[in-house]
């Protein structure tokens, strides 16, 4: 039953609470009671608000000094909603959930008090003396942002000055039309279900400050932290938490449209969020430009595909493309319509794979492009030799240095073919070693056969630019595993298996630009796995693409033709969002960046300590991104942590040891100590947790579990004894396929990453399944960092040393 059907009830709270409460609430009456007979005497009406704009405009000549800077203020609400006229209509305020802060502001030269309110819809002021803004346009929401209450403030709007003084800033939570919560310097105060109003123990969210209130008190042995009144939310997907961004996060946001902004954060540290309405934030100043088909938001696995895609629509940007590195790449090849099959295989050695993800590759293109370079301009002279005119015929070469080499010699062969000056024998011989040197330029699939295949190339490349990563065993299964890669050229694909995938891509979305991919791309993650494909025809194994020959493809074509076409036009973003990138390659990265519009907008996300990928090369950021060719990025630090608890976070960081930078502060909330548990064997582990599971879902039935092994064989274990012991709302998720739905997911560690539970349990942390390595660190921490409410350690062998001993000490007392 939801609030709106109890009168508030107030007498918990201190007079101080009361106050602001009560006042929070008129507030919120009145906006609901206004929304309503808008609804009621003009459904559907549109403003004349270019009228409205000429209105203020008039006034504002006419306006004593100090009512000015209002009468701005205004014209930047009525404009922003006048810009999205022609793009659609702005969609109405939602009365179930219309605002998130509540300002008020003093203004310096009038002392002029009004109140604003800050949500995600702009409500001009009709008299009443209550306004909403929209938080990605009207200048005065970065007050929101930028100052607490009682700070003065000053900021320059179209060159004129706004000053004054925050006297009030809340941020209030409105859910299903009642107010819920309301977060103030004075404190926090929440309601439950039946309309009883009381103090919150703790801050709403993590501060720098102290007063950060006691822990949760969770009796031993009990799995759950809150009460009937205050059930975990029962949407699981990625919150909006739009109200509670800081301003680290808000000036991030608002970077200027072009240039790379790199976000370095640990676990729920709201990374992705931030990169998420950074994407509103650019769609709603520019939505031409930074349009949802125009963007795309590249992520880590499927689950997070899924995760992301919810949020969006909330966000005002419904339709960017979110996907995965590999499902992209993999569509995006079958569209280039290259002559090798483009099907991957499994079983690729892990050394081949370290090799294919190495800095090492990108120079070994670079130096065969630099080669063939030399090769065109030695034929290019041979074929001229001392004809009349072979000098000026040259200098059309030479001049045209700086084109990407198809291009080079394209735009050259067209330029002497029309320049009438050169003697004809001359223009003849240049135009055929031009037609030749064209030709083999534009052979990318045979590029890529001769840098896996010509192994005296590949271990001369490797001594000189990768010393000591691969020891001569590597290099060897590396060679061996490459060369057989040229029987893909040698056997021609079965007309039958051609038509079936002909049949294929023509069913798969549209990829081509205009001049970016339109929106139709953005599904790629709805067309199935981006790798099925028709296995390989020929029984050598490592016959077939490796899933990291994507992108040495895709670099290939970037470098030959200065970028990747398709239908004659540039394929290309206006803006890249690369979450979790330590997890990617520095090919991988550079394919993306190459893949921006020129002024290359892109937001980089990402945290060294939860790494899942631990053969791409990757140490830390400046070598990432000096591979990729951005040495001089500046990293943007997030340090406030969101998700986890404090316990949550001194364990995890206990668990990283030397990968954790002690420089970095640990800012959190407080909540439940975290729970170890030991036991003689699996069966006596199964009975503890279904007693506590079964308890968890009688008194929270909206909350989210994750039970994490180290292994999907583990999972399995665990998920068939706990169905026998009948565990409701029990979920083995083995591929990525959460629901994002109360209850209780068992999986492995290797599903979760970028995820969010209520609570987590991470199962038989033992020195076998994670052994004091760097491996280990980095999973064990992205399991811990998995939880928002509280985190188990249930073990049934030796416990891991990465484990604190105090904590195991204290489950034995």
């Amino acid at each position: 039953m939801s609030q709106e059907h109890h009168d508030p009830d107030l007498n918990a709270l201190s007079s101080e609470g009361g106050r602001i409460v009560a006042e929070e609430l008129d507030i919120l009456r009145r906006i609901q009671e206004r929304l309503e007979r808008e609804a009621q005497n003009a459904p559907g009406q549109i403003e004349d608000l270019d009228a409205q704009l000429i209105e203020l405009r008039d006034a504002l000549a006419e306006a004593k000094e100090e009512d000015q800077a209002s009468l701005v203020e205004q014209m930047h609400q009525v404009a922003a909603l006048s810009r999205t006229r022609g793009q659609g209509r702005d969609a109405p305020v939602d009365p179930k959930n219309p605002y998130f802060g509540h300002l008020r502001l003093r203004e310096a030269k009038s002392s002029r008090q009004r109140d604003v309110l800050v949500g995600k819809r702009t409500l001009l002021d009709d008299g009443d003396g209550l306004s909403i803004v929209d938080w990605r346009n009207a200048p005065v929401s970065r007050l929101y942002y930028r100052y607490e209450e009682d700070d003065e403030y000053e900021e320059e709007f179209d060159a004129r000055s706004l000053e004054g003084t925050v006297m009030v800033r809340r941020s209030v939570a409105v859910m299903d039309a009642s107010l819920r919560r309301v977060s103030a310097p004075q404190g926090t105060f929440v309601s439950d279900r039946r309309g009883r109003w009381r103090d919150a123990v703790g801050a709403a969210k993590p501060t720098l400050e102290g007063g950060v209130g006691t822990a949760v008190r969770v009796p031993q042995g009990q799995l759950g932290v809150h009460s009937e009144d205050d059930q975990p939310r029962a949407d699981k997907h990625l919150q909006e938490i739009t109200a509670l961004i800081d301003k680290e996060q808000f000036n991030l946001i608002t970077q200027p449209e072009s240039g790379i902004v790199l976000i370095q954060g640990g676990a729920g540290s709201g990374k992705t969020t931030v990169a998420l309405h950074r994407v509103a934030y650019l769609a709603y100043q520019d939505r031409r430009r930074f349009a949802p088909g125009k963007m795309l938001i590249m992520v880590f696995n499927e689950a997070l595909v899924e995760y992301i895609r919810h949020v969006l629509p909330s966000l005002g940007i419904d339709g960017v493309p979110v996907t995965t590195y590999r499902k992209w790449s993999t569509q995006l090849l079958r569209k280039l319509k290259l002559r090798i099959p483009i099907s991957h295989i499994d079983g690729v050695p892990d050394a081949v794979s370290r090799f294919k993800k190495h800095p090492v590759v990108l120079r070994m293109i670079d130096d065969r492009i630099a080669w063939q370079l030399e090769e065109a301009e030695e034929l290019l002279k041979k074929r001229l030799g001392e004809r009349a005119g072979a000098d000026a015929a040259f200098a059309v070469w030479q001049h045209n240095a700086d084109l990407p080499p198809v291009v080079r010699a394209e735009r050259t062969l067209d330029q002497i073919k029309a320049d009438v000056s050169i003697p004809g024998p001359a223009r003849a011989a240049a135009e055929t070693a031009l037609r030749a040197i064209r030709d083999d330029l534009r052979d990318v699939c045979d590029d890529w056969l001769e840098l896996m295949t010509d192994s005296e190339a590949l271990r001369t490349a490797l001594r000189e630019y990768a010393p000591g990563a691969f020891n001569e065993a590597d290099t060897a299964t590396i060679v061996r595993w490459c060369a057989a890669k040229a029987e893909l050229d040698e056997e021609p694909e079965p007309e039958e298996e051609r038509d079936e995938e002909e049949a294929e891509e023509r069913a798969e979305p549209s990829i081509d630009a205009e001049p970016a991919p339109p929106k139709g791309e953005a599904e790629d993650g709805e067309d199935g796995d981006g790798d099925a494909a028709p296995p390989p025809r020929v029984r050598n194994h490592a016959v077939g693409l490796d899933p990291e020959d994507d992108a040495i493809l895709l670099r290939l074509l970037q470098r030959k033709y200065g970028g990747l076409f398709l239908g004659g036009k540039r394929f290309e973003y206006e803006h890249i969002v690369i979450d979790e990138a330590q997890d990617l390659a520095p090919i991988e990265v550079r394919v993306l960046l190459d893949c921006a519009t020129e002024g290359q907008s892109v937001t980089i996300a990402g945290d060294r300590a939860q790494k899942m990928i631990f053969d791409n090369g990757f140490v830390d950021w400046p070598q990432l991104l000096g591979d990729a060719g951005l040495p001089h990025v500046a990293i943007q630090p997030l340090k406030i942590t969101y998700r986890s608890t404090r316990q949550v976070m001194e364990l995890s960081r206990h668990v990283l040891g030397p990968l954790h930078s002690p420089e970095d502060a640990l800012i959190a909330r407080e909540g439940a100590p975290v729970g170890y548990y030991q036991f003689g064997d699996t069966g006596e582990a199964v009975a503890f947790l279904a007693e506590a599971l079964r308890a968890l879902m009688q008194r929270e039935p909206t909350a989210s579990c994750a039970l994490v092994t180290r292994y999907p064989q583990q999972a399995d274990v665990y998920h068939d004894a706990l169905r026998i012991a009948e565990v409701p709302k029990l979920r083995r998720v083995g591929r990525q396929d959460f629901s994002f739905t109360p209850g209780i997911d068992v999986t492995d560690i290797r599903q979760v990453k970028g995820l969010e539970f209520d609570y987590v349990v991470l199962l038989d942390p033992t020195v076998q399944n994670y052994p004091e390595v760097v491996e280990s660190r980095h999973l064990l921490h992205i399991g811990a960092t998995r939880a928002a409410h509280q985190l188990w350690l249930v073990c049934s062998g030796p416990p891991s040393k990465l484990i604190p001993e105090d904590l195991i000490v204290a489950s034995l007392e």
